[in-house]
């Protein structure tokens, strides 16, 4: 199996002088912990995106790689300037030099717990879309989740995606920052592109249209999207609380 990992954001929100993936709770990178869990779960392929501050990246990864044991490929997107749905597409030639028929991808600055990462590779095999989303509900288990900032998505009682972004208002699930892509999904990121749409989101948006996107409910576990210092704090709080 396959891991696509964005680590190519500009750090406006979380600026401690490095790239947010390595940031480090517990005596563990963020990005050091993707590479472990995403391993115990059968993958073997990683490809990081780096972007702002790559050389603090790329000097820290050889240890990092050295320690997975994976085959571990690192893209520079000197577009970093741009949204995430351009960090995505930077991965492209990779998945086509190993004729990759899917992808998990996922951003840097993510936490999960290893039950959760476990329960969508496992949930999600055998897609028949070209989009699978890991979502939850919003529920006791999320409640440390930045309302603000969180992606929202509203799906149907057969998991396909009708809406998804920050600022929806209708919704019933939670964007964990999770995804299963095919390989086609690129074509869908070059249609956005010639739009001048470079978010995920805005990608989603066009397979939803064509009935290619759907859902896969994670609950039970913890996660959290490392975007700014409240963030950082309440991952700490949790990893102290054996919640990570």
């Amino acid at each position: 199996m396959n891991l696509v990992i964005l680590a190519a954001g500009k750090n406006t929100r979380l600026d401690t002088g490095i790239p947010k993936s390595l940031v480090t709770l517990n005596g563990e990178s963020l990005m050091g912990r993707h590479l472990r869990i995403f391993k115990e779960c059968g993958v073997t392929r990683v490809c990081i995106i780096s972007g702002y501050g790559a050389k603090k990246l790329e000097n820290a990864l050889p240890e990092l790689i050295g320690k997975s044991g994976l085959d571990v490929k690192i893209l520079h997107n000197e577009r970093f300037d741009l949204e995430n749905g351009f960090s995505v597409f930077r991965a492209k030639e990779w998945v086509d030099e190993h004729q990759m028929a899917d992808f998990f991808l996922t951003m840097g600055d993510h936490v999960f717990d290893p039950g959760f990462v476990n329960e969508f590779v496992q949930k999600s095999s055998g897609m028949s879309t070209v989009l699978q989303l890991a979502v939850d509900k919003p529920s006791e288990s999320n409640e440390h989740i930045d309302l603000d900032d969180v992606t929202k998505v509203l799906v149907d009682e057969e998991n396909n995606i009708l809406s998804i972004g920050k600022m929806i208002q209708d919704y019933n699930r939670y964007d964990t920052g999770l995804f299963r892509l095919k390989s086609e999904v690129f074509n869908v990121f070059q249609q956005s592109f010639d739009n001048e749409e470079y978010t995920i989101s805005e990608s989603v948006s066009k397979l939803i249209d064509a009935k290619q996107a759907k859902t896969v409910l994670i609950e039970g576990y913890t996660w959290n999207d490392v975007d700014n210092p409240d963030d950082l704090q309440s991952t700490i709080k949790l990893m102290d609380q054996n919640k990570l």
